[in-house]
């Protein structure tokens, strides 16, 4: 009885999930789910020696693209290094600095994509950003 129980209570959650389904919060929308790759937080310097860390996270748009872009993170991580290193501090002040924070990171990573023949990044989101002034 116990040997049953051991293995049919894991086996009835494993196998009863696959019937139950969570419906998307727009129940017409057919568009597919993002596929998330959350590189390390990088830590940059600024044009003005401003040191900012950021978390990013990019939408591979497939679960393939998301394994290939997953075995080059540490050139990723450069390419994100790169982009705020190009600003100055007051470039990534506020929304609007956010977002062309996330536009050219965007940009530049769907070109180092191109260059290897990748996949390219759906979209960019930034999760945190923080700065600390010299």
């Amino acid at each position: 009885m116990f040997i049953c129980t051991l293995v049919g209570v894991p086996a009835a959650v494993i196998f009863g999930g696959s019937w139950f389904d969570i419906p998307r919060a727009v129940p017409e929308d057919n568009r597919p789910l993002p596929e998330w790759v959350n590189p390390a937080e990088v830590r940059a310097n600024t044009r003005d020696g401003t040191l900012v860390k950021v978390r990013v996270s990019l939408d591979a748009g497939t679960s393939r693209n998301k394994s290939a872009i997953e075995r080059h993170l540490r050139e990723v991580g450069q390419v994100l290094e790169v982009s705020v290193g190009e600003r100055n501090t007051s470039d990534l002040l506020g929304a609007t600095g956010i977002e062309r924070l996330s536009s050219d990171i965007l940009e530049r990573v769907n070109a180092y994509l191109d260059a290897k023949d990748l996949g390219r990044l759906k979209a960019v989101a930034i999760q945190d950003l923080w700065y600390t002034r010299p």
